[in-house]
């Protein structure tokens, strides 16, 4: 399959930045919310920061943080690459210009609104998708325009043989309105207790594998072959990562459940539906490191090829990872413990974050004009890989073993908590060194040099 083109209708280009500015923005909110979090845990005192200000209490700026940086943040930089990436591979511009530019407003308004709902104590009972319905109504009628612009524009193209990029587009938007409805009907106020929670498990498991993940990969499928100036290696084994994705995926969602009064028999289910995601995601890295063949001297120079990289072996990561830890015997130890955060912020964070910043780093100069310095670049890759591999991911991995192993022994609550203490400490130093690198990586943005001569 050949490269997607890179030359396209430069009057979706503001529309672009538009939303990545957006993201940005929510980036460094969400990020230091985070890190507020964090701090808190280092000891006694750090836990009364905040204390009696109801707005700052940890469970709604815990809601305010993954609202900020899966919708804030994730979902405006996808928007961004929808709208960038579905007029070059379809050879037409977008539907509706005008209504997307309107709706881009709107996004952002019912972000907000979730977010001042959240953390003014208006929540519901649904991970991820814990802000009202009012603002819930907003967001589900500006993803569903996005929608209708992004695969409109698609299927009324003319292209005949659609690149891989283009079917996990589609796959997110579709399949992400619905279980975004779902969540927040059935889930919200309709089905009750067990029943419920099955579903809840659906919509948390799906929002990352049916959303973030397809629009993750799009973007790796569209970059890899633009950088290095090559066909992806398969577009029959690309088109088998997407389909086995598609159909595997979306009923292992029980698994956030082991151990739960939720029906055994869904629980059993869940765990080879899991298991079997490992070779989904085997063949889609294997895809994309065959296209990288010959070309792995291009990471040193090339920061967007480098995020994109370091991207991909974090996928490998986390996705043995998820399969392993589905496994009942490890869900013993691991359940409930840090070790499930670790493994969250590796995907979220670890994977698509940094394919998003990679798209960021590639886009940026096309739709600005101005070249990033490249001294700051490799501030942010540097300061953003140690603190988080080193500082985060593997002290919380690490103290998540600690806390199972604690609770398995019958010793005392507070041990587990005192033995997980300089772990914390470490996360809390690692989210401030991570907010660092981000707001280094804003100003190179906004800060580059002008005479960009890269094509859009």
């Amino acid at each position: 399959m050949t490269a997607p083109a890179s030359a396209g209708p430069p009057e979706d280009l503001g529309l672009v930045r538009f939303h990545l500015i957006a993201a940005l923005v929510w980036m460094l909110v969400g990020m230091t919310a985070g890190t507020f979090l964090g701090y808190r845990l280092t000891g006694p005192e750090s836990a009364e920061l905040g204390a009696g200000i109801e707005w700052l209490t940890y469970g709604r700026m815990r809601m305010f943080h993954t609202h900020a940086v899966i919708f804030g943040w994730l979902s405006n930089g996808f928007f961004a690459f929808a709208y960038y990436a579905v007029p070059r591979l379809t050879g037409r511009s977008l539907l509706w210009r005008p209504l997307a530019g309107v709706n881009g407003w709107l996004v952002q308004i019912a972000l907000l609104l979730g977010a001042f709902a959240l953390v003014s104590g208006q929540a519901e009972k649904v991970e991820y998708a814990e802000a009202p319905w009012w603002a819930d109504l907003l967001f589900a009628l500006t993803f569903v325009i996005a929608l209708v612009i992004s695969v409109g524009t698609i299927i009324t193209s003319s292209v005949k043989s659609m690149y891989v990029s283009l079917w996990y587009i589609i796959l997110g938007f579709i399949f992400t309105a619905l279980n975004f409805v779902m969540a927040n009907t059935l889930v919200a106020h309709v089905v009750p207790g067990a029943a419920g929670a099955a579903l809840e498990g659906l919509w948390i498991h799906n929002a990352v594998g049916l959303w973030v993940t397809p629009m993750g990969v799009a973007i790796v499928y569209y970059l890899l072959p633009v950088i290095l100036k090559k066909p992806i290696a398969s577009h029959k084994l690309s088109l088998l990562g997407f389909w086995t994705l598609a159909v595997i995926y979306p009923l292992g969602g029980s698994h956030h459940f082991f151990f739960s009064p939720m029906p055994w028999w869904l629980q059993v289910v869940a765990m080879p539906l899991t298991a079997a995601l490992i070779f989904v995601v085997y063949s889609v890295v294997y895809n994309f490191f065959a296209t990288m063949k010959g070309q792995w001297r291009e990471l040193a120079p090339n920061i967007s090829l480098r995020f994109l990289t370091f991207g991909i072996f974090n996928y490998i990561v986390t996705c043995t990872q998820g399969p392993f830890h589905s496994l009942l015997s490890v869900q013993k130890v691991v359940h409930f413990t840090d070790w499930i955060v670790a493994h969250a912020h590796l995907a979220l964070f670890g994977v698509f974050s940094w394919w998003l910043y990679a798209f960021i780093y590639w886009i940026w100069p096309r739709i600005s004009g101005r070249q990033f310095s490249r001294a700051l670049s490799e501030w942010h890759f540097w300061l953003t890989f140690i603190s988080f591999w080193i500082l985060y991911y593997i002290p919380d991995t690490v103290a998540g073993l600690m806390q199972g192993f604690f609770w398995l022994s019958g010793a005392p609550l507070v041990d587990s908590l005192d033995a997980a203490q300089p772990f914390w400490v470490s996360r809390a130093v690692s989210g401030v060194l991570l907010v660092a690198a981000a707001v280094i990586f804003v100003i190179n943005m906004a800060r580059g040099q002008k005479g960009a001569t890269a094509h859009v």
